[in-house]
């Protein structure tokens, strides 16, 4: 069976995919996968990414966490959606929420978020197009081969193709100004600049004004750039958080072992909050 199959795949990754590519390019035509039971949509850039979502069954790389997360979104709450990327996500919170604040500096992402707000007719998504780090500044992205790879510093996720100007506020200053009462999910997926964003929301967070905050870790991407998992862990325990994984698992405060890769969710009671988490179809990566 697999003699027999092989020729297939061989024909669909190296001739019908690559021509998919240039006819797609060469046209207006825009492709999205579709996931009816989560309300996703994504735009799909390449033939490749169309059959790695067709063979794992997901419309984005998020639903594993999307699914456990969900009953922690409440009608009324306002969500911080900071590395909003194409905003696939941030969709997703505004089905479920009162509010999104979208925080994306790159230009193509913002357009594809852009896209997406205006196909979906949402109008309760408000896009900043700036990142969120710990001072006021003025700093370098580092544009990767990859859309959700880029970066405030050099990480080794993929290729470096180029570097633009972005502008840099703190989550303290931006909240102030949005006159919020307070946050109810923060979602960061900075590429290694997570400890900076917690760092930029440091009197939200010892005022427990922000309810859960997750976070992706990758360790090898984080040393790239001379940081370490534990540098973010250490910035919610000293404001007082708890942190679980989406397994529900409370992960220990003083410890020297190293920290597995993977989502993680700070909150003010990692046990009642574990209790909340749902279960997903699909396996964390």
């Amino acid at each position: 069976m697999y003699g027999l199959r092989t020729p297939g795949r061989l024909f669909s990754r190296f001739v019908f995919y690559p021509m998919l590519d240039r006819r797609i390019a060469a046209s207006d035509l825009q492709l999205f996968v579709h996931d009816e039971r989560r309300g996703l949509v994504r735009v799909v850039h390449y033939g490749e990414r169309l059959d790695w979502s067709l063979d794992s069954g997901k419309a984005c790389d998020a639903v594993s966490w999307l699914d456990r997360i969900e009953p922690l979104i409440g009608k009324k709450d306002i969500v911080f959606d900071v590395g909003a990327n194409m905003g696939v996500v941030s969709n997703w919170f505004a089905q479920r929420c009162d509010h999104v604040h979208a925080f994306e500096p790159h230009p193509d992402n913002l357009n594809a978020i852009t896209s997406q707000i205006k196909m979906r007719n949402k109008n309760n998504i408000t896009l900043h197009t700036f990142a969120l780090g710990k001072e006021d500044a003025e700093m370098q992205l580092h544009v990767k081969g990859f859309h959700g790879h880029h970066s405030l510093g050099d990480v080794d996720n993929s290729p470096t193709v180029g570097r633009i100007n972005v502008k840099v506020r703190t989550m303290d200053d931006v909240f102030d100004e949005f006159k919020l009462e307070r946050i109810h999910f923060l979602k960061i997926d900075v590429e290694g600049f997570e400890s900076d964003v917690l760092r930029g929301a440091n009197k939200l967070l010892v005022a427990k004004k922000v309810d859960y905050v997750l976070f992706e870790l990758h360790d090898t991407l984080l040393q790239s750039i001379q940081r370490t998992s534990q540098e973010v862990f250490q910035v919610l325990f000293e404001s007082g958080y708890q942190i679980i994984d989406l397994n529900g698992t409370l992960m220990p405060e003083n410890s020297s072992n190293q920290i597995p890769n993977g989502d993680y969710l700070a909150c003010i009671d990692g046990i009642e909050t574990a209790k909340k988490l749902a279960s997903s179809s699909f396996e964390l990566v």
